[in-house]
């Protein structure tokens, strides 16, 4: 049984504090209880609807993308560049001479984005990642930026570009398959738990 979020545990012992306020304080009229009761809804749906329930505080972020940089610089050194974006230094400038005037990379907030030639880099080092070593945790780390922000920008793609067929990432499968989550769901997340220790949906077809 995985651990409780801590969404879960303030859940739990506020409805603890419910039952022992109900036993050695009860309400002495109806609508003291019905006041009562609007509260504690009210309480624990914005426990539930709250996303952070402590503070945080900064994540550090260094990245060692700028090392693709430097080995590029040297053609001693462009087998390991290949290694980290899967192409040579001349066919990343070829790519980035393509697609670095393209009106995407440029946007009118106050919130630049990254550089194109960095876009592009974690772009061919996610595409040249699979496994464990393609987590949006992995990635973000190795260029410095936060998960967040891949989230955002995958999402973005994924509305200006992404596929609009009906059948999307489809692959057959049978009757009572699991389908592994990457991660434990953020809402009820203990009932996505399986029998083989990861976080699953059971599939039907």
């Amino acid at each position: 049984m995985p651990s409780p979020s801590l969404c879960e545990q303030y859940i739990a012992a506020y409805i603890l504090s419910i039952i022992l306020q109900t036993i050695f304080q009860p309400s002495q009229s109806l609508e003291d209880l019905a006041q009562q009761i609007n509260i504690d809804i009210s309480s624990i749906t914005a426990i539930h609807q709250t996303r952070y329930l402590q503070s945080r505080s900064p994540v550090a972020k260094s990245g060692i993308l700028h090392l693709a940089w430097e080995y590029a610089q040297s053609p001693s050194d462009h087998h390991r560049f290949i290694s980290m974006l899967c192409v040579s230094p001349t066919v990343f400038q070829v790519i980035l001479s393509l697609i670095e005037d393209h009106p995407i990379f440029y946007n009118e907030s106050n919130n630049s984005q990254a550089p194109v030639e960095v876009q592009l880099g974690v772009t061919l080092y996610r595409m040249g990642r699979y496994g464990n070593g393609a987590s949006v945790e992995d990635i973000a780390r190795i260029a410095g930026c936060s998960e967040g922000a891949k989230e955002v920008e995958k999402c973005w793609i994924d509305q200006h570009l992404g596929f609009k067929g009906t059948w999307r990432e489809g692959w057959v499968m049978y009757d009572g398959t699991i389908v592994v989550l990457y991660a434990k769901p953020g809402l009820n997340g203990d009932a996505y738990y399986t029998r083989k220790a990861n976080y699953g949906l059971n599939l039907q077809v």
